[in-house]
C-alpha cells in the first residue's frame, strides 16, 4: 500500500473514527492517505477495516467529501458504495484487495468531478437515493400495481399495521382475502399512481404537498388530475405511489400527503375539515386542493413490490407472464403431488386446482409439506389454503374428491386445464383419467408422475397430443414396462403397518425431493412448450445409494442405458403408441 500511494498511511485513533463514522460501529481500524486529483485539489480517504476483516473487505470513505446526496455513491459519512451485493474477495491476499478498492475509489471520484455519471447514476438508482431521503422504510406498504405507464387511480386497502395497493377493489379484495382470510373487512379507498418518464433526481424529492401537486404538473395533465381526483376525497392520507424505470427495471417509490386537519400544531382545530367556509361537497375545487396541496410536510417512503411480476423473478422471468395465464389440475396431494403442487406456485401457475379425498394423518408429515396444524385435514383444502395464504396474487381452488367423482362432477376444470399432473399412486383412478384422456381427443397433456422404493427411481410420463397413452407402457394392473431398480432380498421394498394392507412405499423427504423436483420440471416444460409427443422422464440414484439399500438395476435398465454411475442422472426417453387396450383402433371405434 504504501508503494502504490507514495506515502505512508496514517493511522486511525479510535477518537478519529468515533468522530468521523459514529454509525459504523464495525469498524475495527483505519488508515487515512491522501490523493492529488485532476482538479488540483488533494483529498483525503480513508481505509476501514471492520471486526471480521480480512473474511470481508475493507471499506473506502472520502473525508473531504461533500454535502450528502450531492454526489451518488457517496454516503453521508463520505463512505463510498464500490462493491455489489454478490461481489468476491480474495480473503487470502487482504492487501491486494485494500490496493484494488483505493483504485476503483480514486477512478470514481475522478468521474464524480468531471460530474458526466452524477444525474446518471441518482436517476438508474433513484430507488436506493430515495431510501436515504426516506422518512419510511414502508416495510408494511405493499404495492400489487406493475410499475408502467399510464398515470391512474388505484385503490389502497389499510388493515392493522399494513397497507396494500391494488389496480382495484376487485383484485385488491381478492389479495386481501387469500392472504388475511375470507372474514377480512375490506374498505378500500382511492390513490394515485404517478407515471414518470424520468426517475426523480435528489434535489426534485419533494418536501410539502405543494411540492408533490408541482411534481405531478410536471409529469403531465394526466397526473395532475389523478392527483386532484383523489385528494377531492378528501382523504385522511393521500398516498401516491411514483414509478419510474431505473438501471433494474421499472421501480417504485411513495408519498404519503395528510390532510390538514389532521395535522398536528396546526392552527385550525383537529376536526376543522377542508370545507370549511362552505357547505360539505361545495368547495371551490381550488380553493380545497391549496388546502390540501399547501406547505405540510409530506412523508417519503419506500414500497415494497409484492405483484406476481416481481414475486416470481424479479420482473425479470420471462416465463412469468405465460405461467400466470396457465391452470394446472393436480390430481393427488399426497408426498408427491404435494411439493409438486408447492413449485408450481412458486413458479408462478397462476391457477391451481388441487384434488384429493384424503385427509392428513400423522404419518404423513414426515414428508409432507403440511404439518402437524392440519393432521385431521383434507390434504387438498388444506394445501389450497397454505398456498392461497403464501401466495396471495393466484388462484387455488381444491375439491376433496376422488379422480372418478371428478370426472363425473367437475369434468370440465380438467378438459380446461392446460396441464394435469397426476400423482395419486392409484392404478385405478390413473387408468380412468387416461380413458378419459384419450376418448377427449388429448388436447392437452396429462403429466403423470409416482416414485420407486425407497425414492432411488422417480418417473414422469408426459402424454401429449400424438401417439400413445398411458397404459400404453403401463400393464393393465398397473405395472410399469420399464422399472430402474430391483430389489433381490427384500422383494419390491415396499413395507406394511401393523394394519390390514396398510402398505407404504419407504423413502423420506430428502431423497424424494429429487423425484418431485424431477416431476415439477417437467410439468414447466410441459406448460411452457407442450410436447408434440407423449414422452417419459426418469431420475435415478447415485449408485452409492442404490447400492446401500440393496438394490441394483433390473436388466432392462442396464441393457439400454447402462451401469449406474457415482452421481444422479435423469433420462428422457419416448413413449410411443402400442396400440393398447385404453387407445388402440378397437378402442377409438368404440368411443366414436
Amino acid at each position: 500500500m504504501r508503494e502504490h500511494a507514495g506515502q505512508t498511511p496514517e493511522r486511525l485513533d479510535a477518537t478519529t473514527v468515533g468522530a468521523d463514522y459514529s454509525t459504523r460501529d464495525w469498524i475495527a481500524a483505519g488508515w487515512r492517505i491522501k490523493v492529488a486529483f485532476s482538479d488540483g485539489v488533494t483529498r483525503r480517504i480513508d481505509l476501514l477495516a471492520g471486526r471480521h476483516f480480512p473474511t470481508t473487505p475493507v471499506r473506502t470513505a472520502l473525508v473531504d467529501h461533500p454535502e450528502a446526496m450531492t454526489w451518488p455513491h457517496v454516503e453521508s459519512d463520505g463512505v463510498l458504495c464500490l462493491l455489489p451485493n454478490m461481489a468476491e474477495w480474495d480473503p487470502d491476499d487482504p492487501s491486494a484487495v485494500a490496493l484494488g478498492l483505493l483504485h476503483r475509489s480514486i477512478i470514481l471520484i475522478e468521474e464524480l468531478l468531471e460530474g458526466g455519471i452524477v444525474d446518471r447514476d441518482f436517476r438508474e438508482e433513484f430507488v436506493t437515493y430515495w431510501g436515504y431521503k426516506a422518512h419510511s422504510q414502508g416495510k408494511a406498504l405493499f404495492s400489487l400495481i406493475v410499475p408502467g405507464p399510464v398515470s391512474r387511480r388505484v385503490r389502497i386497502w389499510r388493515g392493522k399495521g399494513i397497507e396494500v395497493v391494488g389496480e382495484d377493489e376487485e383484485s385488491l379484495a381478492a389479495w386481501v382475502r387469500h392472504r388475511f382470510g375470507d372474514k377480512t373487512p375490506i374498505k378500500t379507498e382511492a390513490a394515485a399512481f404517478l407515471w414518470l418518464e424520468t426517475p426523480p433526481l435528489p434535489v426534485e424529492y419533494p418536501e410539502t404537498a405543494a411540492d408533490l401537486y408541482r411534481m405531478a404538473e410536471r409529469i403531465n395533465n394526466d397526473a395532475r388530475t389523478v392527483l386532484e381526483e383523489v385528494a377531492s376525497n378528501e382523504p385522511d392520507e393521500l398516498l401516491a405511489l411514483l414509478g419510474a424505470v431505473g438501471r433494474g427495471g421499472a421501480a417504485l417509490i411513495g408519498v404519503k400527503a395528510l390532510n390538514p386537519k389532521r395535522r398536528k400544531g396546526r392552527p385550525r382545530a383537529p376536526d376543522e375539515p377542508l370545507s370549511v367556509g362552505f357547505r360539505p361537497g361545495h368547495t371551490p375545487q381550488p380553493l380545497l386542493l391549496g388546502r390540501f396541496f399547501g406547505a405540510l410536510p409530506i412523508v417519503r417512503t419506500q414500497v415494497q413490490r409484492a405483484d406476481a411480476d416481481w414475486v416470481h423473478g424479479r420482473a425479470q422471468d420471462s416465463r412469468t407472464h405465460h405461467l400466470l395465464g396457465t391452470t394446472v389440475v393436480v390430481v393427488g396431494c399426497g408426498s408427491v403431488g404435494a411439493p409438486v403442487a408447492c413449485t408450481l406456485a412458486q413458479a408462478g401457475v397462476g391457477r391451481m386446482v388441487l384434488v384429493d379425498p384424503e385427509f392428513l394423518g400423522w404419518p404423513n408429515v414426515g414428508r409432507h409439506p403440511l404439518g402437524a396444524t392440519d393432521v385431521g385435514r383434507n390434504k387438498a383444502e388444506a394445501l389450497a389454503e397454505q398456498l392461497r395464504t403464501n401466495y396471495p396474487h393466484l388462484t387455488v381452488e381444491h375439491r376433496p374428491w376422488g379422480l372418478h367423482q371428478l370426472i363425473a362432477q367437475d369434468g370440465n376444470v380438467l378438459s380446461e386445464a392446460d396441464l394435469i399432473v397426476a400423482a395419486t399412486g392409484n392404478w385405478g383412478a390413473e387408468s380412468a383419467l387416461n380413458r378419459w384422456h384419450v376418448a377427449q381427443g388429448r388436447a392437452r397433456p396429462i403429466l403423470y408422475g409416482w416414485t420407486e422404493a425407497h425414492a432411488c427411481a422417480g418417473h414422469a410420463a408426459a402424454i401429449g397430443a400424438g401417439d400413445g397413452c398411458l397404459q400404453c407402457h403401463i400393464g393393465r394392473t398397473g405395472a410399469p414396462d420399464v422399472t430402474v431398480i430391483e430389489w433381490p432380498e427384500g422383494g419390491d421394498a415396499t413395507l406394511e403397518e401393523p394394519a390390514c394392507g396398510a402398505h407404504y412405499q419407504p423413502y423420506g423427504p430428502v431423497e424424494l425431493a429429487y423425484v418431485t423436483a424431477m416431476i415439477a420440471e417437467t410439468a414447466m416444460d410441459c406448460l411452457l412448450e407442450p410436447p408434440a409427443q407423449s414422452f417419459s422422464r426418469a431420475f435415478v440414484a447415485s449408485g452409492r445409494r442404490v447400492a446401500a439399500l440393496g438394490g441394483q438395476l433390473t436388466k432392462g435398465w442396464r441393457a439400454a442405458f447402462g451401469e449406474l454411475g457415482e452421481s444422479i442422472q435423469t433420462v428422457d426417453r419416448p413413449w410411443p403408441s402400442a396400440s393398447c387396450a385404453a387407445c388402440g383402433p378397437r378402442r377409438l371405434d368404440e368411443a366414436a
